[in-house]
């Protein structure tokens, strides 16, 4: 009796194991991010980075930046955000919105477009770029990870809306990267 309940205890973990959800070969879970002023989402991450948001109309394809670095001058250096995402379904967008959600739970206006244009299906926008400062941008001087939350609000001319949360993990490695390359 002992070796049956063993045995049985044993498949389960080992199925368990085996169902458990993965994306490009890597282990998801849901992490829980505060958003629009206080109210929580479940977001499915990896040890590699976030899963690209997605529904039956869009799906995000990008959420990071793009630097410019002048070696020895972080006033001169840019970092801009980058944003993309691809429309599934035919039918013109009136405006997209991208906010970054705060560790609060508050938004800051980062992309507005009220003319965007899809160019074979994808949407790009970017932000003002902004000095790779200490002052401006400390997450970057920081020697681990840093993670955003973005809420993208798409709205078609049809007055449709929908809302999209695309987390960003940076890597305190590429951090170190971008720092090194950008010194003196």
């Amino acid at each position: 009796m002992k070796y049956r309940i063993t045995t049985f205890l044993v498949s389960v973990l080992l199925s368990a194991c085996v169902t458990a959800p993965t994306y490009l070969g890597k282990v998801v879970t849901q992490a829980p991010f505060k958003v629009d002023g206080g109210k929580t989402v479940n977001l499915p991450i990896t040890n590699a980075g976030a899963l690209p948001a997605e529904n039956d109309y869009y799906k995000i394809e990008g959420a990071g930046f793009n630097a410019s670095m002048k070696k020895g001058e972080p006033k001169e250096s840019k970092l801009t955000w980058a944003f993309s995402f691809i429309s599934k379904k035919s039918g013109e967008i009136e405006s997209v919105v991208v906010e970054q959600v705060t560790a609060s739970g508050e938004l800051e206006l980062v992309v507005k477009d009220n003319s965007p244009t899809l160019k074979n299906t994808n949407w790009i926008g970017q932000s003002t770029p902004i000095s790779m400062t200490k002052d401006l941008v400390p997450w970057l001087y920081s020697g681990s990870n840093s993670t955003f939350v973005f809420k993208f609000t798409i709205k078609a001319k049809d007055g449709s809306s929908i809302v999209m949360y695309q987390p960003s993990i940076i890597s305190g490695r590429s951090k170190a990267m971008f720092l090194q390359a950008m010194a003196s």
